[in-house]
């Protein structure tokens, strides 16, 4: 079976390429598929909520749905130490953002559309969050040097143009003793395998993601070398995009394919 790809007039039988060469433009590009495809508002094509972007309702519906696929999210967002000031890249609608100023955090967050901290400004606003959102690359950071005592960043780097900038950035903004909790796509995976042999795009069933790396974890430890210490542990074996497989494998099987096989490189990396 394949999926076809049609995009502007043309069709591709294809699979995002694990590792892609920065070029001129490209940041623009992924700005504008993710314009286009908002974080978190589909899975491979099935919007999760029906209701107005921003209304209660589809925050509720999208943070259920987050939370209960992504089941080792919250308790990496508690890890952080309440008080603290966080710094979030790539923040989409502001989902994790909106937890961890629940959790006590003073977040920054940033992401390159401008729909992403649009839609979460308000909301912050409306519930007086202790959240500030801003529109930038995070490649080039606004912020000075030792800044934060976290960074966090859940599935986006992998999509910059320079991911390793994206990471050498966070080190510049951490504070000493400070750390960034950054997930990276996983080569070695049970998702990797399954989208090479169905040539299913990674991010959205139709069209291809202008950039989605993956890595081994030798080279997320050899990209995060600056750090004192970097923890690498695999999550996330399959989400709901897998239908009834999901729902029907047992917590304990599930935990243990996703410790061999897992799509998510979970990075605990200390300044």
């Amino acid at each position: 079976m394949h999926w076809l790809h049609s995009h502007r007039g043309y069709t591709v039988k294809s699979i995002e390429p694990a590792k892609l060469e920065s070029a001129p433009g490209l940041v623009r590009k992924v700005a504008d598929f993710w314009t286009r495809n908002v974080n978190a508002e589909r899975i491979m094509g099935r919007s999760v909520s029906e209701h107005e972007r921003g209304s209660e309702t589809y925050f509720a519906e999208l943070e259920t749905q987050r939370y209960r696929s992504h089941r080792h999210l919250p308790g990496w967002i508690a890890s952080m130490r309440p008080g603290s000031q966080v710094l979030e890249i790539g923040c989409g609608i502001g989902l994790d953002s909106a937890r961890m100023a629940q959790h006590g955090l003073r977040v920054t967050a940033v992401d390159l559309t401008v729909v992403g901290p649009a839609t979460a400004s308000r909301r912050a606003h409306e519930r007086h969050l202790d959240a500030t959102y801003l529109c930038s690359d995070a490649e080039h950071l606004p912020f000075p040097d030792a800044a934060f005592d976290y960074v966090y960043s859940f599935g986006v780097m992998h999509h910059a143009p320079d991911t390793q900038r994206c990471v050498d950035e966070a080190y510049r903004v951490l504070r000493p003793g400070g750390q960034a909790l950054i997930m990276l796509y996983h080569r070695h995976s049970l998702n990797e395998a399954v989208h090479r042999m169905l040539r299913v795009p990674f991010e959205e069933r139709d069209e291809l993601c202008p950039v989605v790396r993956r890595y081994t974890v030798s080279e997320i430890r050899a990209m995060f070398s600056r750090f004192s210490k970097v923890e690498v542990r695999a999550d996330f074996v399959f989400g709901e995009g897998y239908g009834s497989l999901f729902r029907w494998t047992p917590l304990p099987v599930y935990r243990l394919l996703s410790h061999w096989l897992g799509w998510h490189l979970m990075i605990r990396a200390t300044r």
